[in-house]
């Protein structure tokens, strides 16, 4: 590989580093990145059929009221964050997709941001 060919991998990096901040600002780009590699990995151009769990971590401005905030989590999830840093803080184990992560990262304008790590596949 020459260094013009390294230079257009750095390129390309920087504009889908670009995207992610573009379209998911509020997501750690770690995450988004994870979710579309096991969603090429399972040949699932449909990410909506995803089995992959995640530990998912919903972080808050400060003075967030943590009832309300559990229950938009819960309308938007299905699940129950724990709560967590004084209310600034949610966690929750649940299947993720990219469709869910953005509806997550908008559902509400004291979410400053959310990051996670795969868990496993189908709880395992």
């Amino acid at each position: 590989m020459s260094i013009d060919e390294l230079q257009e991998l750095r390129i390309g990096f920087q504009g889908l580093q670009t995207l992610y901040q573009t379209y998911l600002p509020k997501a750690d780009p770690l995450l988004i990145n994870d979710l579309l590699v096991r969603e090429q990995e399972n040949d699932r151009p449909n990410a909506s059929l995803s089995t992959s769990y995640y530990r998912v971590e919903i972080l808050t401005n400060e003075g967030t009221e943590s009832q309300r905030m559990s229950d938009v989590i819960h309308r938007k999830t299905g699940f129950l964050p724990l709560i967590h840093d004084n209310g600034t803080r949610y966690v929750l184990n649940m299947v993720l997709n990219l469709e869910l992560l953005r509806g997550i990262c908008n559902s509400d304008e004291s979410i400053i941001k959310v990051t996670g790590y795969y868990a496993g596949v189908n709880g395992k």
